[in-house]
């Protein structure tokens, strides 16, 4: 009897059948078991169910997952992000030593560490988000600035850039002195 009226309560429950339209057939197998199928089999009856299953329930909100340590109630969680200032996305910089200055900025500006990230590898951290390069080869190359928190928890992260830098080649000046 406990799994006929559970049996019943879930196919009343449920709902998505009945919604449609469809036919409910209940079968008694031969132990007592009660089964009920959208599909007629041997010695199955058709239930009618009248307007009960007009009956609509109220969607569960889904839960948002949230960090250890981390309060979802509260309502001043901090945003951090990271921009990079200088040099901008799609740059040519001419410089024949290869040196070249990227800037970054965080907001909000607390005392935080930041990482570039130039070429796919990690080179420099520092806290004041201006990285000097030297001795850059010329050609393509990508980057972008991580800002980490003092244990090393990435906060936010800036787009990919791309820059390219230019040198001027001594082949040039010796093909032309011939």
């Amino acid at each position: 009897m406990k799994k006929l009226s559970l049996m019943m309560g879930v196919c009343l429950a449920s709902g998505g059948l009945l919604a449609q339209d469809k036919p409910v057939y209940k079968v008694v197998q031969q132990d007592g078991t009660v089964l009920f199928s959208d599909t007629p089999g041997p010695g199955s009856e058709q239930i009618n169910f009248g307007g009960i299953t007009n009956n609509v329930s109220q969607s569960i909100a889904t839960p948002t997952p949230t960090s250890p340590g981390v309060n979802p109630n509260r309502q001043d969680q901090i945003q951090y992000q990271v921009s990079i200032v200088t040099p901008a996305p799609e740059a040519t910089i001419r410089n024949n030593q290869g040196n070249l200055t990227i800037r970054a900025r965080a907001t909000p500006a607390k005392a935080h560490r930041f990482e570039l990230v130039f070429d796919n590898e990690p080179i420099q951290r520092n806290s004041s988000g201006v990285f000097n390069l030297e001795n850059i080869e010329r050609g393509a190359h990508t980057y972008k600035v991580i800002l980490l928190d003092n244990k090393g928890k990435t906060l936010a992260s800036s787009d990919q850039q791309t820059l390219y830098l230019h040198q001027a080649s001594a082949l040039i000046n010796a093909q032309g002195a011939q």
